[in-house]
């Protein structure tokens, strides 16, 4: 089973980072400014953003920024529970270095 780790960003306007081995790259996602649904876990903002970014480039490809937001950052109510559907969706572990 592969395995990636989710850390803090180091990128300026980012959030988190995901490094993903057997692919050979990371990708940086999620605004450095503002909430996500794993932080105010209200439905009806989860559903606007998800209105707003639905047609994004990149929506459905595992190897975009804006994939790893929704995965993580818009579909569970905490990011513990998102790792965990994420995990079994893609059959693989994710290292939490968040702190």
């Amino acid at each position: 089973m592969n395995t990636y780790t989710l850390k803090k960003s180091g990128r300026k306007g980012k959030r988190f980072l995901i490094e993903m081995p057997k692919f050979g790259h990371s990708h940086h996602f999620g605004s450095d400014v503002g909430k996500t649904y794993i932080d105010h876990n209200d439905k009806k903002k989860k559903d606007a953003w998800y209105a707003r970014h639905k047609n994004d480039k990149g929506w459905d490809n595992e190897h975009s920024g804006i994939y790893h937001s929704r995965k993580l950052l818009w579909t569970e109510t905490t990011l513990d529970k998102a790792i965990k559907k994420y995990e079994k969706e893609h059959n693989v572990k994710i290292k939490n270095e968040i702190s």
